[in-house]
């Protein structure tokens, strides 16, 4: 018999975002500059075609799959100013992420590329956690420390990240795979292990 999932549905801006009670989540943050106009255009179709169909839907996981990988083949490309190439930028966003703790959530792993991350948060102490807060937390903080660092100011982060609740350890493990293969992917390190801003 399968247990109920108390879940939260709420949209902000482009991107539809699940609160799921004690839920895990996979999240890519990218930086403001990061895609060309012809991969916004693309992303705001398959928005459009996201609000068109059931949250609950198989047609709704297939187009989030599709705007999330739509998404990541233009971050990869390297797009924009690409701030966290800098290693002052990437180790100021480590100390951010390690800090979570303090939020009631750990990052269990992440990677830092140079104009993206991605991370799996899941909630501490068997508490829940509030994604939306976390986040306007952690993107806060970590573009205060980043500025800084860099001396620079202005927006850092895209104010939408995307965000997908893990719903068993199959997909947990299948996002952390793909979290240490993409510095890998687009040829930053040979092995995940060669990269220093990877968990």
């Amino acid at each position: 018999m399968r247990s109920l999932v108390r879940t939260t549905a709420y949209t902000r801006g482009q991107l539809p975002h699940w609160e799921v009670e004690g839920g895990r989540y996979f999240v890519t943050v990218r930086c403001h500059d990061s895609l060309p106009r012809e991969a916004i255009s693309r992303l705001g179709d398959i928005h459009d075609s996201l609000q068109a169909v059931e949250h609950a839907s198989l047609q709704f996981a297939q187009l989030q799959r599709t705007y999330f990988l739509t998404m990541e083949k233009y971050l990869d490309a390297g797009s924009g100013a690409s701030p966290l190439r800098d290693p002052r930028a990437a180790s100021a966003l480590v100390r951010v992420l390690d800090d979570l703790p303090a939020e009631g959530a750990v990052a269990a792993h992440y990677t830092i590329m140079p104009n993206h991350w991605h991370a799996l948060l899941a909630p501490i102490g068997g508490n829940s956690i509030k994604l939306h807060r976390v986040m306007a937390r952690l993107k806060g903080r970590s573009a205060r420390a980043i500025n800084l660092v860099l001396g620079r100011s202005g927006p850092l982060w895209q104010r939408e990240w995307f965000d997908r609740w893990m719903r068993n350890d199959t997909e947990w493990n299948r996002c952390a795979e793909y979290i240490r293969n993409n510095p890998v992917k687009v040829g930053l390190v040979r092995t995940w292990q060669e990269h220093l801003w990877t968990k």
